[in-house]
């Protein structure tokens, strides 16, 4: 016989029911925190502050829209070591941070790898370069171009568009420099050009050193000087290169590429080409002039390539948690469908290891402003060709004017 229940239980459980469902439905979201593990003391501290700076900028936007989801964000001192950062990562991990930014430098990337790796996380670097860090993890993002793009942009460009024929390296031995003059080295030579000689220094070679250095790279006559280190051991080459009178071209990477080492360069820097991503503070773009006059209003300084950076990072990760990064495990789901998405630093885009679909752009200073060395070119072949049209419309007119003049005075 089957027993049947009486209204009153099937009344409870109905209730019981309702009120469970209310529950559920009245419980907040669980919400997203983010971690960021930057130098912001130490040697990178140059690199680390204005991605800080990008990255609260874009947080504190994010938040104001009005469908954002609950965030959270902590942010931790590397103190520009790598075991540092990755102790500090590992703890924004165990507090339960959804996803990390770290790896501003590639010894920091190397050491915070194995930690999102441990933590089954995702690690999203807003400037790491080496060409080798993708594949060392499935859970390694970056939205800074590999060195080989870099490396690659500028020997060719030396070769193919500045017509040089030779260049010296000047390389400190480092894991960034030593990635960079190597495939700068294969991209000029595949161009024409010629390596004499590449200089390694180690990286506490002081500003005593650098004469002797500098010497033996000019006997060899160089057109162009490749230089290959951090922001400032760049400077400190390029003031040892302008005092011992070298005038071919300076050629250098985006790690110079800051305000501070472009500052304290000065004057000497005047004409110093630079590869980097295709970003600048004075881009008539309405998204970076706006990003420029937010972060201008809150620092009070103009953002150079690294806040850029910084605040672009912070957008990918956003854009990520609502387009499927719903938790920590499965938070790369979010990243890998972000097609196309328009950062102030380009487009922003993964290939299936991780790295950005970007091709940096060659610079150079002028008037203590980095400018678009590509654009710049065809402004001045365009202003040429301008010239010559006018040049010879001015000698017909003249020619006319001469063949009426003889005509009227024959009659």
């Amino acid at each position: 016989m089957t027993r049947m229940k009486s209204p009153v239980a099937i009344t409870l459980t109905a209730l019981t029911a309702i009120a469970l469902v209310a529950t559920l439905g009245c419980q907040e979201k669980e919400s997203a925190v983010f971690g960021a593990v930057l130098p912001l003391t130490g040697a990178s501290g140059i690199y680390g502050e204005p991605i800080k700076k990008g990255i609260e900028l874009a947080f504190e936007q994010l938040q104001q829209l009005p469908d954002a989801p609950e965030m959270g964000l902590e942010i931790a001192d590397s103190q520009s070591d790598p075991e540092v950062g990755a102790q500090a990562l590992a703890e924004l991990y165990q507090n339960g941070i959804r996803a990390g930014i770290g790896g501003v430098t590639t010894p920091e990337a190397h050491a915070m790898i194995k930690v999102a790796d441990e933590n089954y996380r995702v690690l999203l670097s807003p400037s790491a370069s080496s060409e080798g860090l993708p594949a060392l993890s499935r859970n390694f993002y970056r939205i800074w171009p590999s060195d080989t793009r870099e490396g690659g942009k500028m020997g060719q460009y030396a070769a193919q568009n500045l017509n040089l024929e030779s260049a010296v390296i000047l390389a400190a031995e480092t894991p960034y420099a030593s990635g960079i003059q190597q495939v700068f080295v294969e991209s000029f030579e595949n161009s024409g050009g010629a390596i004499p000689e590449v200089i390694t220094y180690p990286e506490s070679s002081t500003v005593d050193d650098l004469p002797a250095l500098i010497e033996r790279a000019l006997a060899h006559e160089p057109q162009g000087l490749f230089l290959a280190d951090y922001a400032d051991g760049v400077v400190s080459l390029i003031q040892a290169i302008r005092a011992a009178g070298f005038e071919g071209s300076l050629l250098t990477v985006s790690a110079f590429a800051t305000p501070q080492a472009l500052a304290a360069a000065g004057a000497e820097a005047e004409g110093v080409l630079v590869t980097h991503p295709q970003y600048s503070p004075d881009d008539e773009n309405e998204d970076i002039q706006a990003f420029v006059e937010a972060y201008q209003a809150k620092y009070g300084e103009v953002p150079g390539i690294y806040a850029a950076h910084g605040y672009d990072v912070m957008k990918v990760l956003y854009e990520a948690l609502i387009n499927g990064g719903e938790s920590g495990p499965n938070f790369w789901k979010g990243i890998v469908s972000i097609e196309e998405m328009q950062g102030v630093t380009g487009p922003i885009q993964f290939d299936d290891r991780g790295d950005v679909q970007k091709w940096p752009r060659v610079y150079f200073l002028k008037e203590g402003k980095l400018v678009d060395h590509e654009m710049w070119r065809q402004e001045q072949i365009e202003q040429i060709r301008k010239r010559r049209e006018e040049l010879e419309r001015q000698q017909r007119d003249l020619q006319r004017r001469i063949r009426n003049s003889g005509s009227g005075g024959s009659r």
